[in-house]
């Protein structure tokens, strides 16, 4: 659920030279968590003004003192952890910029006590995600594994419509789409177009918005979830969304619902899913994403689903937090937080702008 809460950040203040003196004026980015760490790769969106610092560390403890108080801007794809002792680092930081959209990891009180906004990167791979849950939903109502699974198994006995146990219409079946933001909308729009019902749940979204999108509103999780056929998750992580699939909102679903989760993992209470599938309420899920990355084998879910157990064999699809990927997707990511974060330092006013709220303007860096 996206908060309409952010506010909106000045340009930065001044510019400060940080390297190449005499020539054109450059400020130092780092970056602790390039997988490729190739200059071109950011060279290429063309930016003159900045440079950057490119190393691939296992935790940001493991970064160079000296690389971490002389950065201008402060950039991260991944989600380590960026605590107070780590933000307390950043001596000459104006910026740190989470590129992706979650910011969980990211101290937000550390940065805002000290005047550094925190931006994160919402629009790199919003279809992508979308066609991600799309194509969960649809691997499950479709039968589209147990199908694949059966004919490779034996091609004989395989070849048969009738292991499609779970298929399901789509055609007017309803689905619940838990926040109707950017990803949220993405894939309601697709649903809407195969003539799926679709409903929502969003405190955030404003009064009409439901109207204008032309989806049914529900006023509770509860009612959505005991509404609809189908729930998709589309929120980002915070106190009020950890756990929000809890055994509470299991109870309250409708016999038989099919669970997608594409969101954060933490969103989704995996123990309570297990009692949901064990009992037969969750017909099957469909998860992207889950609490602990890589899946924890000890766990009984993801244990009876690894050893293939009758009872969960086919009502689980997972995929390894691969919903935002695409090559195309991963560019843009790059590129979006290059260009934010030089328009920033150059002057001009900064987007996406997630602690806005909490920076006082006379204390900003």
């Amino acid at each position: 659920m996206e908060s309409s809460s952010r506010v909106a950040v000045p340009p930065s203040r001044g510019l400060k030279q940080t390297r190449h003196a005499g020539a054109a004026m450059t400020f130092r980015i780092l970056v602790p968590d390039a997988k490729i760490v190739d200059d071109s790769l950011f060279a290429s969106a063309g930016r003159s003004s900045v440079d950057f610092d490119l190393i691939a560390v296992p935790s940001l403890a493991d970064l160079p003192d000296d690389l971490v108080r002389a950065c201008d801007a402060f950039c991260m794809f991944s989600t380590m952890p960026a605590g107070e002792d780590f933000i307390d680092k950043l001596e000459n930081c104006r910026l740190v910029v989470r590129a992706g959209v979650g910011f969980d990891n990211v101290d937000m009180a550390a940065c805002s006590s000290r005047g550094i906004p925190i931006s994160n990167v919402p629009d790199y791979g919003i279809n992508e995600v979308a066609d991600h849950a799309l194509a969960l939903m649809m691997n499950l109502v479709r039968g589209i594994r147990v199908y694949a699974n059966r004919i490779q198994a034996d091609l004989a006995t395989g070849w048969n419509w009738q292991h499609g146990v779970h298929n399901r219409r789509t055609y007017r079946r309803r689905v619940g789409i838990v926040g109707l933001g950017r990803i949220g909308t993405a894939f309601a729009r697709r649903c809407q177009g195969m003539g799926m019902e679709v409903w929502c749940y969003d405190p955030y979204l404003p009064s009409g918005g439901e109207l204008a999108m032309q989806v049914t509103r529900a006023q509770s999780l509860e009612e959505l979830l005991g509404a609809c056929d189908i729930i998709s998750t589309h929120v980002p992580l915070s106190p009020d969304t950890e756990g929000l699939i809890d055994k509470e909102a299991i109870a309250a679903m409708a016999p038989d619902t099919i669970l997608i989760n594409t969101s954060r993992g933490p969103v989704v209470d995996i123990d309570a899913l297990y009692d949901g599938m064990k009992s037969g309420k969750v017909l099957c899920a469909g998860l992207d994403v889950l609490a602990k990355e890589p899946a924890d084998p000890d766990h009984p879910l993801i244990k009876a689903w690894l050893a293939r157990e009758d009872w969960i064999d086919e009502r689980l699809v997972l995929t390894p937090h691969a919903a935002f990927y695409s090559p195309n997707a991963v560019a843009d990511m790059r590129n979006n937080a290059i260009h934010l974060i030089a328009d920033y330092l150059e002057g001009k006013p900064l987007k996406n702008c997630v602690n806005g709220h909490m920076l006082a303007e006379a204390d900003r860096r």
